[in-house]
């Protein structure tokens, strides 16, 4: 016998009903039985069957309208299906139910013999049909699978096609080829975004430190004409809200006030305590007492920094290596402080000590910024909210340290400068989100490097700073540092889930000729 099968019987004669159900387990098959077309639907509804034995003649629902519904189901269309007749008056009934799909018939006076044989022929025909579907939803899988690869926006763990590869045939054989050509393709292509990815990120990079290398000579050179660093943070965030509110509300981009979350609200007040409150006036202040090519040598430590916060945060895996380049970085700024500054400037190393919290709050923006920046605000309207938040902040600063900037200087050179300062800080800070919101704290924390050569060079051409020969070497002593800590590849956004719903793409071919 061939495997046993589960088969519905439908009739409305009970004594039938107990026949059929005795004789079709007597041939080892599985049997449950209804007594009207409207029950067996249901039934057909929560659970298979591999044949259907049914009456033609019952109330209610009769078996040409229990066939049509069968037919109407993609769950049922498949299943066979036996009419039970009695030969003398219902032949022209059986022929009807064939051409509505019915595969045979069974005379109600049957023999056993012509049951088994009935019922073994349709259980094999649909087991070789399922079969065949099977065949056909998996070469449509590999198919969709085949397309989606020519999108090059895939991920080959994900495609669906595990289960075809392993088939021991020739489609299996084929799935497995594919596979190995499309992880060759993915892994291509991954390699060449993240190329693309990293070379537009060491663009903005070095925008940003080019931009923010100019700001720290040129605070200096505001503070040889008069030193109000409350007062020029406070003039170059105005400028720079007026600048961003501007073009938001041009590009249309900028978020009312009323749909502000506490959570974005939360964000816009710490970034700007942060960055302009702390981080600018710091800046600020301490390029009036140090010379602007030591303050720019210090920013550096900024990636030491935001590795150090990261690995606390466990968001980078610590290693040797990495705390050996932070020890050769802390030891170059350590000869910097001892050694390294000029000699009018020997008994500043309070200035320079405390000029290390510089990178200590740079690498806290860094941070906050990757970690906590709304994704749903434009970054230039967030950046606009900000600085408004910031002058808000520094106004009662400045008038309590009378430090406002005398409108009287604005007319002259001071007043160029501040204008420069705000041009190339705020675009700096603008460029700088960009970066951090594509590549994360860690990748955009090298920046640093841009900034402290930036300001060297700055620094040696407006202003003529010269810098000694030892500094040159600390500084290469803190680059090689920065190179050991090593910022860790930012992972590329993982491509969505392929879509396995191959079933609806399953030829028609498959149906009955006579539906």
């Amino acid at each position: 016998m061939s495997n046993p099968g589960r088969i519905l019987i439908v009739d409305d004669s009970r004594t039938i009903r107990i026949k059929l159900k005795k004789s079709v387990e007597a041939l080892g098959h599985q049997a449950a039985a209804v007594d009207s077309g409207r029950a067996a639907l249901e039934l057909l509804a929560t659970e298979n069957f591999d044949l259907i034995l049914l009456d033609i003649i019952m109330p209610v629902m009769d078996g040409f309208e229990v066939l049509k519904n069968l037919k109407v189901s993609s769950r049922t269309r498949d299943v066979p299906v036996i009419v039970i007749s009695a030969l003398d008056d219902e032949m022209s009934s059986v022929v009807k139910a064939i051409e509505l799909g019915a595969e045979d018939f069974l005379p109600k006076d049957f023999e056993l013999a012509l049951l088994k044989a009935r019922v073994s022929t349709c259980i094999e025909k649909k087991r070789l049909r399922d079969i065949e579907k099977e065949y056909l939803r998996q070469v449509t899988k590999l198919t969709k699978a085949a397309a989606t690869l020519e999108s090059g926006r895939f991920n080959p763990s994900k495609l669906g096609i595990r289960d075809v590869a392993g088939r021991p045939d020739g489609l299996g054989k084929l799935a497995t080829v594919f596979a190995t050509m499309a992880q060759q393709v993915y892994d291509r292509e991954r390699k060449m975004r993240q190329n693309i990815r990293t070379f537009r990120g060491a663009l903005l990079l070095l925008a940003c430190g080019g931009l923010w290398g100019l700001v720290v000579p040129l605070s200096k050179m505001a503070s040889l004409v008069e030193a109000h660093p409350i007062g020029l943070a406070l003039l170059i965030d105005v400028i720079g809200a007026v600048f961003c509110i501007g073009i938001s509300m041009k590009r249309q981009t900028m978020p009312r006030f009323a749909d502000l979350t506490r959570s974005d609200w939360k964000f816009i007040l710490i970034l700007a305590f942060i960055s302009s409150v702390i981080n600018q006036v710091l800046v600020y202040w301490l390029a009036s007492k140090l010379p602007a090519f030591i303050v720019s040598i210090v920013i550096v430590l900024e990636g030491f920094a935001v590795f150090l916060f990261a690995s606390l945060m466990r968001t980078e895996a610590p290693n040797l290596r990495r705390f050996l380049g932070l020890g050769l970085g802390l030891a170059g700024i350590f000869i910097i402080l001892l050694y390294g500054e000029p000699a009018e400037m020997a008994t500043s190393w309070l200035w320079l000590a405390i000029a290390l919290v510089i990178p200590i709050t740079y690498a806290t923006e860094d941070i906050y910024l990757s970690e906590y920046k709304p994704a749903a605000i434009d970054s230039v309207a967030l950046f606009g909210i900000t600085l408004v938040a910031s002058v808000l902040m520094l106004m009662p600063l400045a008038a309590f340290y009378r430090d406002f900037i005398p409108f009287d200087l604005l007319t002259g050179r001071l007043g160029m400068i501040v204008v420069l300062m705000a041009v190339a800080g705020n675009l700096a800070m603008l460029l700088f989100i960009a970066l951090i919101s594509s590549t994360g704290a860690v990748f955009a924390s090298q920046n640093a490097y841009a900034v402290t050569a930036a300001g060297i060079g700055w620094s040696m051409l407006l202003l003529g700073e010269a810098i000694p020969a030892l500094t040159w070497v600390s500084l290469a002593l803190i680059v090689v540092g920065l190179l050991m800590v090593e910022p860790k590849q930012e992972a590329e956004e993982e491509p969505p889930l392929f879509d396995d719903t191959s079933e609806e793409f399953v030829p028609q071919l498959l149906s009955s000729p006579t539906e």
